[in-house]
């Protein structure tokens, strides 16, 4: 039995995005509620990072925030905006979050219809050179986000959070049927 499975790129992308925003959000109440926990200055953990060379935990957040915008302005071929210098406070990148949501819960399918049949240019510092869409989207675009929120959770594992894997999937929902047990 062959079954059709096709996704739309706005399958793919703005529900999962916001699945994972919402993952983000949880780890920033994680990391306060650590903080509080540990007796630590507000906003220490927004300053820990895995290795020296890489984004601090807050940084995080603020980078990835921006990348979804300017993915998101590649695929419907717009302009991308400017990318926000992101105060790194608890509220300041929540309020991000909330507005990376929103302006996702704003794309409609139609927006991002033809995203696959372009083509996009990419620029150092990751790489260089012009991609067909599904190849931006599948090598790029989701991988990229991913790996923001995966160095998130491994720093609030790494400073000793009480969070595993059910943290990093989210709440799963059961939107297409099926039963989770």
């Amino acid at each position: 039995m062959e079954l059709d499975v096709s996704f739309s790129v706005y399958d793919i992308t703005v529900p999962v995005m916001v699945h994972g925003l919402d993952v983000m959000d949880d780890y920033l109440d994680h990391a306060h509620a650590f903080e509080c926990m540990r007796g630590l200055e507000p906003g220490t953990i927004l300053g820990e990072r895995l290795a020296s060379d890489m984004l601090s935990f807050g940084e995080q957040f603020s980078v990835s925030r921006n990348k979804v915008d300017a993915h998101m302005a590649k695929l419907m071929k717009r302009e991308a905006p400017a990318p926000h210098n992101t105060p790194m406070t608890y509220s300041a990148l929540k309020g991000r979050l909330l507005e990376t949501r929103s302006f996702l819960q704003k794309v409609q399918p139609d927006d991002v219809a033809a995203a696959q049949s372009h083509t996009y240019e990419l620029t150092p510092p990751i790489v260089r050179g012009w991609f067909g869409g599904d190849d931006y989207i599948r090598h790029l675009v989701l991988p990229d986000f991913f790996f923001h929120i995966s160095m998130a959770h491994a720093i609030l594992r790494h400073l000793g959070a009480k969070i595993g894997k059910r943290n990093y999937l989210g709440n799963l929902s059961q939107q297409s049927g099926g039963d989770y047990s």
